[in-house]
């Protein structure tokens, strides 16, 4: 594996497409026509958090405590309390006058106003809410993509120093050695630079405050508000305090949603269609769809911020100037699931690497035993001209199989064909079951073939591939053909090499009772062996031979690929 395919395949671990993949869509969404708006507070709250009621009280004049402690001798309550109504008075009538139709103070009704926001913001978390939905089924891996766009740097460190393939394949694979690599990938996740841990939790933290919005009680705050009169919808304070509190909390700690939080969101969900098609039209139609459904989102959110003041409508709603807000839910396990999925990832990275490996060590024998360098493809994989890529999980087993289907084959099969035309075997049972392997193996050998005829450029499959190629109509029916096809193609290429392994299984047995000196208890020889061809028996003979010694290196081959074919398809 090259060191491009070999970061490749790193990065789309990381972030489920490779470098260019993610610089194309990036591309895209910056090209966008559309910036995304940035949530800002707008309204200073701090007075309100910071001075205690009973401390603004012993700020008043004289003569203004002296009204209060007349009014508590007459209302027979604690003057404080009256001078936090007042207070709480004077506050609803600033806001009336700057922002009508938040609050009804003199009935206690949170008014209309107020639930239009309501409605809208419900939209927006209805937007990001899909999202999120697949987020939040793996959060690790969200987050490990994430940082391919806030910190892109922490990849590269961890390729250098942590990455299986950063080892020679000499390297002989033990634990101690992984778990040096997994203690370099620890050491540096504890030691991330600064201002990347800085930049990276400032986007978890952006994450999360999104994710905490769309969580908020829309339906069940809504449903608290009626419509006495026409479409002026209301609620009476005592039945909002409880969900108020909750976007209370989200509302008083206002995080900015960054770009690069939007961008992974986007992409996150997108890759698998990305790394299909990265020029899509249809995929920068849904950037962009993206972009402007994200920006009339956040300025919804920035209208509601900006035209409610949260903490003071909440001291009115509860009747207690005291009263503030809880905080939001924290991102303290971001880290652990953070670091759980890199670990993941070098595991995955690990396995990958066994069997690059294994494949490399094959390739060493291959040279010998049939004069290659390394194991062969297809002979037509007319898909690779499509304008996506298309996953083929027989990569090396099909590849294999066709060039021993189109160069061996023929030359073994006459001695092959003799033993069983030719041969007087000494149990009959041998010739049946070397009768049933030799029909099998060469069933193998005709589907595939056959297989390969009509992958060929004028074969049924080459055309079909050739005019989705040239054409470059995307549709579901194309699509659905294409996967048709491959399908096809993976499951005809897994029976030829079922049929060849049981087949060349079978006969080999047989073969090691006619061929060997080693002889099992079941399996004897031929009684005519030393006969048959006449004058060109010792020909002949060795040429079984051969046969027999390539039937059995072709079983092992395809018995070590297969594993390594199925972790390709996982």
């Amino acid at each position: 594996m090259t060191d491009e395919m070999n970061r490749s395949a790193f990065d789309k671990l990381v972030a489920g497409m490779d470098a260019s993949e993610r610089s194309d869509m990036l591309e895209k969404i910056n090209q966008s026509s559309v910036s995304v708006i940035q949530l800002v507070e707008t309204e200073n709250q701090y007075p309100e958090k910071n001075i205690s009621l009973h401390l603004r009280f012993k700020e008043e004049s004289a003569f203004y405590k002296f009204l209060l402690w007349v009014r508590s001798l007459i209302e027979k309550k604690d003057s404080e309390k009256i001078y936090n109504e007042d207070v709480l008075a004077s506050m609803a009538r600033r806001i009336n006058r700057d922002h009508p139709g938040i609050l009804n103070h003199r009935n206690g009704l949170v008014d209309s106003v107020f639930y239009e926001h309501l409605r809208s913001l419900k939209t927006a978390a209805d937007f990001f809410k899909p999202y999120f939905n697949i987020i939040d089924d793996n959060p690790g891996d969200f987050y490990v993509f994430l940082s391919s766009f806030v910190t892109p740097e922490l990849a590269d460190m961890i390729t250098q120093e942590a990455d299986p393939f950063s080892l020679s394949f000499d390297t002989e694979p033990s634990v101690d050695v992984k778990n040096g690599l997994l203690k370099n990938l620890d050491n540096i996740l504890k030691n991330i630079d600064g201002a990347a841990k800085s930049n990276l939790y400032g986007a978890v933290s952006s994450l999360n405050w999104l994710r905490q919005f769309t969580r908020l009680p829309y339906i069940h705050f809504t449903s608290q508000f009626t419509n006495l009169t026409g479409n002026n919808f209301t609620c009476p304070y005592r039945n909002a305090v409880n969900d108020y509190a909750s976007f209370a909390a989200v509302f008083s700690n206002v995080m900015p949603v960054q770009n690069e939080v939007l961008e992974a969101m986007l992409m996150f969900t997108q890759r698998k269609d990305v790394t299909k098609n990265a020029q899509d039209k249809d995929i920068e139609r849904t950037i962009k769809e993206f972009i402007a459904k994200a920006n009339q989102c956040l300025g919804s959110l920035q209208m509601f911020i900006s035209n409610v003041p949260i903490i003071k409508v909440g001291k009115i709603i509860n009747a207690d100037y005291d009263w503030l807000p809880g905080n939001i839910e924290g991102v303290e396990g971001w880290f652990p699931n953070f670091r759980t999925h890199w670990r993941k990832i070098i595991d995955v990275r690990w396995a990958d690497w066994l069997r690059e490996r294994k494949k490399k060590n094959l390739e060493t024998y291959l040279g010998n035993d049939f004069g290659l360098f390394e194991f062969p493809v297809l002979k037509y994989r007319p898909w690779q001209a499509l304008w996506l890529r298309v996953p083929f999980s027989c990569e090396l087993t099909g590849g294999f199989l066709s060039w021993f289907c189109e160069n061996c084959y023929d030359e073994m099969m006459p001695c092959l064909n003799d033993v069983m035309m030719e041969g007087v075997f000494i149990r009959n049972e041998n010739r049946v079951e070397y009768s049933e392997g030799l029909n099998l193996f060469s069933q193998s050998m005709t589907q595939m073939q056959e297989l390969l005829d009509r992958l060929a450029p004028e074969g049924e499959y080459g055309a079909q591939f050739e005019e989705f190629a040239t054409s470059r109509i995307r549709s579901f029916q194309v699509q659905n053909q294409i996967d048709s096809m491959m399908t096809t193609t993976e499951s005809e290429i897994r029976e030829c090499v079922k049929k060849f392994e049981k087949g060349a299984g079978m006969m080999d047995k047989c073969l090691k009772g006619i061929l060997s000196e080693e002889r099992d208890k079941v399996h004897e020889g031929l009684q005519n062996f030393a006969s048959i061809k006449g004058h060109r028996n010792r020909m002949w003979r060795d040429s079984l031979r051969s046969s027999w010694e390539n039937l059995k290196k072709a079983n092992f081959y395809l018995s070590e690929l297969e594993p390594i074919d199925a972790a390709t398809e996982q």
